[in-house]
Parts: structure tokens; sequence; C-alpha cells
């Protein structure tokens, strides 16, 4: 039997997951976690075979966590289960090892066959972002300026509007006016999301 661990930060979709998995005769859920921190913890106390991980996690972007689960011994495979689905956040999270890559709207005998074949090393992506991979596009970080950047790279490190325009020498309306037009460029609602497609794109750049 395989054992799974649930990391999202919505306790309601963790337990609605749990219920359906738990129905499957070949798997186990045997922990579950809300952020980075407490997945790490269960899954060194509990060894999972794999885990279903949310990329926006409350404490931030969960790409980081998979390599630290990616190094445990044996390691799990790692698959991402998200609502929010970007080129090269995707692309970012498979080469760091992840095995997967699914959205929420995925079918529940989808999901489960889809969990087996990451069980028998299969990569298994969600068609929507099968054909967003294979589409050469230019990323919306290409758009931002050398500040809209640095103050990008300011959010990816959890710095406050008013820390981030100490850490640059401006002023904080600056700083606000700059998050305004990078979250405009990128497509996105907040400073998590923004957050996500960050980590991904300046370690890239």
């Amino acid at each position: 039997m395989a054992r799974v661990m649930i990391v999202d930060d919505h306790p309601i979709v963790r337990d609605g997951l749990k219920t359906y998995l738990s129905l499957q005769a070949d798997l186990e859920v045997i922990g579950e976690a809300a952020d980075a921190d407490e997945a790490l913890a269960v899954a060194r106390a509990a060894p999972p075979d794999l885990v279903l991980l949310d990329l926006r996690l409350a404490s931030g972007s969960a790409l980081t966590l998979i390599p630290a689960l990616r190094a445990l011994r044996p390691p799990p495979r790692v698959v991402i289960l998200s609502s929010y689905l970007e080129a090269s956040v995707a692309d970012e999270a498979l080469r760091l090892g992840a095995s997967g890559y699914l959205l929420k709207h995925v079918g529940r005998g989808t999901l489960v066959d889809q969990l087996r074949a990451a069980l028998r090393g299969e990569v298994v992506l969600d068609p929507s972002a099968v054909d967003l991979l294979a589409r050469p596009t230019v990323s919306p970080l290409a758009t931002l300026t050398d500040r809209e950047r640095e103050v990008l790279a300011c959010i990816v490190d959890g710095m406050t509007n008013k820390q981030a325009a100490q850490a640059l020498g401006i002023s904080e309306k600056t700083v606000k006016t700059h998050v305004s037009h990078l979250l405009a460029k990128l497509g996105v609602r907040d400073r998590t999301q923004a957050a996500v497609m960050g980590v991904a794109g300046l370690r890239a750049g």
C-alpha cells in the first residue's frame, strides 16, 4: 500500500482529499500538513511514498519545499496539485524534482489514476499544463523593469513595502507603485502569486 501525505493550507481541501484517497485499497493517507515546516516534520516522522503538494501555502511558495522533500531517504514522489497554472512555475516545479503538476479541477478518478502513475515513476501533467509547456512563450517576468525585478525579489524574500523601501533606498510610496505595476504585468492578483512566479523566474534569471 502506497503512503500518501497531503500538504495544503486549507483544512477543507485536506479533509476532502483524505476522505477520497482513504477509500482506495492501494493508498493510505499517513499524514497532512498546512505549511512547509510542518510538512518536513511530518515527512521525517512518517516517510511517505508520495506527497500531494499545493503550490500556494500561507507560509509562502511551496517550490522550495520540493528539493527538501526529495532529499529525504527514501525520496518521495512529489505531485503538485494547484488551482494556479503558469508555464515558468510548472517548469520550475518539474526541474526541482516534482513528478507531476495537476490542477484542482481534475476529476477524482483521474487524480487517483495520476497518483498511481506517479508512484510507478511516470511524470503526470494536467492536459492544460502539457499544452502550456509545449508553447514557446515569453515569460511575463521579462517585461519587468530592473527596479520592478528588485522589488519582486524583496517580495520573494518576504519583505513588507517599508522594508523593501529601506533595502532599495527609495520611498515606500514608490515601492507601492512598483508593486502595483508588477502585479499588473505578471497578471496576478496579489503578492503571494507574484512571489510564486518570482521564485522560479528570478532563480532562473
